[in-house]
């Protein structure tokens, strides 16, 4: 009985949107803070070296770094739409779709460059186009970090001024 009422207690509607505030600002602020990294530590070192290995180098990373920005983006849209939609607070949408925004953003501009620059790191060939493309890589992915950061302050202000004034919490 004891572990029924605690696990009943928890899914109160209270409870249900503290933690999924916390996941959304969380997996949002992960994304902002990785695309943030890419812009400002990892593009400009990797420039510092010569092309195959800046090239070896940006592959590995973007290898692992995909698997977390694609659960990241899912997970503070999905969170963001909920919170939305629990809520009526509709900086949890903006945010939402700015999240959401980012992966046509990523299909159109940065993945033909992302299977170039895998191609030539696949196959060799020649490399001198590599450190052009990095560069027109690193300037595009800015525009993901300038959206996530949209998102991530439009949450925060979402979750700090509360409800809508004359709007009822939809969860009870």
């Amino acid at each position: 009985m004891p572990i029924a009422h605690e696990v009943k207690a928890f899914a109160s509607s209270s409870n249900i949107l503290l933690v999924t505030k916390v996941i959304t600002i969380s997996s949002i602020g992960i994304f902002a803070g990785t695309a943030l990294n890419y812009n400002t530590i990892v593009m400009p070192s990797l420039r510092k070296f010569a092309s195959s290995s800046s090239l070896a180098v940006w592959a590995e990373m973007y290898l692992l770094a995909k698997p977390i920005q694609i659960s990241t983006i899912t997970i503070s849209a999905l969170g963001g739409m909920f919170l939305f939609y629990k809520t009526a607070n509709p900086y949890y949408l903006y945010s939402a779709v700015l999240m959401a925004s980012i992966a046509p953003y990523t299909f159109s501009l940065l993945y033909p460059i992302n299977n170039k620059l895998l191609e030539i790191r696949k196959h060799g060939g020649d490399d001198r186009p590599v450190e052009e493309m990095l560069v027109r890589w690193d300037t595009i992915h800015f525009g993901r970090t300038v959206i996530s950061y949209g998102a991530f302050f439009l949450t925060l202000y979402g979750a700090l001024r509360g409800a809508p004034a004359g709007r009822a919490v939809l969860l009870k």
